[in-house]
């Protein structure tokens, strides 16, 4: 009876312990206001928006969009306020040339903007790949590349590349290229990747300072692994 009970107290520990590791992998505050790894602390933080929302008012937002202590602090609060502010539906308002001066002056929203209201142009996979070679502009860069990962992704109909293809474009020399590949590499990893949350943490670890774009995908995952 001594060792039964026994048995049952260490079975309830492992649970009780397993439990509390579950609970750490997503204390999504937590990690916003500790981690200093960049990609981390943004999966983090791209989980927290409506939080934040509900949280802070407008002025604590910009002070925290600002000044925040992390990357995903300040990204929480900054994609907070551009939702607050009527998100990409806002910009598309915009004129063309006033989103290309924006744009120039490094606002990523007005780039995405941008190519969106453009995207009638961008129907197939070599003309945005030569508007990524034509453009010296690294936010048009990146916004060419996301869309470009659409049609690069697992189930394109057009211009799908296969895993390894992306694992060799996604370090390559061209941004829009390497944004494009960490866009499909991350459908391809939520649809077919088992790898877990301290998996993709140490994998990020491994890549973050050396290949950008790369940790860019596995934030990626792991912003959807934090959601579920």
């Amino acid at each position: 009876m001594k060792r039964n009970c026994l048995r049952a107290l260490g079975l309830t520990s492992c649970v009780v312990a397993l439990f509390s590791l579950l609970g750490m992998a997503v204390d999504l505050g937590g990690i916003v206001a500790n981690e200093l790894i960049e990609e981390i602390s943004n999966a983090a933080g791209l989980n927290l928006i409506d939080q934040y929302i509900a949280d802070y008012t407008v002025e604590e937002l910009t002070d925290l969009a600002a000044n925040g202590l992390t990357s995903g602090i300040k990204l929480a609060a900054d994609r907070a306020l551009f939702k607050l502010n009527g998100g990409l539906l806002a910009l598309i308002e915009m004129d063309n040339e006033a989103l290309l001066a924006l744009a120039a002056a490094g606002d990523q929203d007005a780039a995405d903007a941008y190519v969106f209201n453009g995207k009638g142009d961008y129907k197939k996979v070599e003309v945005v790949e030569a508007a990524i070679a034509a453009t010296e502009s690294d936010t048009l860069a990146i916004a060419l590349g996301t869309l470009l990962g659409g049609f690069y992704g697992p189930g394109s109909p057009v211009g799908q590349k296969t895993e390894a293809e992306l694992l060799d474009l996604v370090v390559g020399d061209s941004l829009g290229l390497r944004v494009a590949a960490a866009t499909a590499l991350t459908t391809y990893w939520i649809l077919g990747s088992d790898l877990t949350i301290p998996q993709v943490e140490a994998a990020i670890l491994g890549v973050t300072l050396v290949y950008p774009e790369k940790a860019l995908a596995y934030q990626g995952l792991l912003t959807y692994l934090y959601s579920l």
